[in-house]
């Protein structure tokens, strides 16, 4: 991993290194809800686009297997598309919401598929986002923040 993250992308290039342009397509990835196969086309076109000889990983599953030693991995957790209920703990085993009888499944798009749940996924993203010290820098600020006796800057001045 830390070889990755100092090996340029190229030889030559000096503003980027491996790792942390993986990461950053690996983010876009996500954020905006891209397939494998999207993701595969997006770094073909890269790809094609750096010099010969350039180090960027040529497919998802390469990535993946690049990205797996950072301990990225999350668990899927259900939820109503509401965001009022998650098929956690005690309701793992339901299909549909408690109250109004809302299905834990989307609506199947043809015959054959398999059951799909809407996913509640925020732990990825927090990852992601801890990935950037100047972004962690500004998450964790309310505990290396320099708190003034009776004055209440952030909820963490707070005394029970």
């Amino acid at each position: 991993m830390l070889k990755d993250s100092n090996e340029p992308l190229w030889d030559g290039c000096t503003n980027n290194s491996k790792l942390p342009a993986v990461a950053h397509v690996f983010t876009i990835k996500s954020d905006h809800g891209l397939s494998e196969a999207g993701y595969e086309k997006i770094i073909e076109l890269v790809r094609s686009i750096f010099p010969e000889g350039n180090r960027l990983k040529e497919n998802f599953y390469a990535t993946k297997s690049m990205m797996k030693p950072l301990g990225l991995e999350y668990q899927k957790i259900n939820m109503c598309p509401n965001f009022c209920m998650l098929y956690y703990f005690e309701n793992v085993e339901l299909t549909e919401y408690m109250t109004y009888g809302h299905s834990r499944y989307k609506p199947r798009t043809s015959r054959g598929k398999t059951l799909v749940a809407y996913n509640f996924s925020i732990i990825p993203k927090l990852q992601r986002l801890f990935m950037s010290p100047r972004i962690a820098e500004h998450m964790t600020w309310h505990r290396s923040h320099d708190a003034v006796d009776g004055v209440m800057v952030h909820p963490s001045d707070g005394y029970l």
